[in-house]
């Protein structure tokens, strides 16, 4: 795959809501998702499935992968299921196992009808912050003491800058 730098797309539809991500996923683009996936999530009823498809994603920096991690969190809340992660590339597998994110969720390699063929595409409008930024880290943070160690100067970073009043 190439010249794609990075895109998501979503779509509901009866079987779940979907999210796709193409090419190099990063906290640029996820921070309208994280409040699409969050806004879905929190009216009735959820969806009977909630779909990440990593078929065409080359790389996912560990924003894209906490917010992963605090979608899947919020659904097995609500529905006890985990978040399914769709068709990965060997790259994805990669980077989810590293940071030990995989065994959380349900892994589908082969095409399923629920995964839709219309996709809409997400946006990017307004800038990743520090509050996104340390929700996703942390969520990593709690998977495991390598993660927290990995992740610890820069959550405390972005603690400061959470902390800092903002700018009228």
């Amino acid at each position: 795959m190439g010249g794609v730098a990075e895109a998501l797309f979503f779509q509901e539809n009866a079987n779940g809501l979907f999210i796709r991500a193409v090419g190099h996923v990063t906290a640029a683009i996820s921070t309208d998702l994280r409040e699409l996936v969050l806004d879905r999530l929190a009216k009735d009823p959820p969806p009977p499935l909630l779909g990440v498809d990593l078929s065409a994603c080359e790389y996912m920096d560990s924003t894209f992968m906490g917010l992963m991690v605090g979608f899947h969190k919020r659904y097995r809340a609500l529905t006890g299921r985990a978040l399914t992660v769709l068709r990965p590339t060997q790259e994805c597998v990669k980077l989810l196992s590293g940071l030990g994110i995989i065994k959380l969720m349900t892994v589908i390699q082969e095409s399923r009808p629920e995964s839709p063929e219309t996709w809409t595409s997400l946006k990017a409008r307004n800038s990743p912050d520090a509050e996104v930024l340390l929700h996703a880290h942390r969520n990593l943070s709690e998977l495991s003491p390598e993660n927290a160690r990995k992740f610890s100067t820069l959550e405390t970073v972005l603690e400061q800058q959470v902390e800092k009043p903002k700018p009228s």
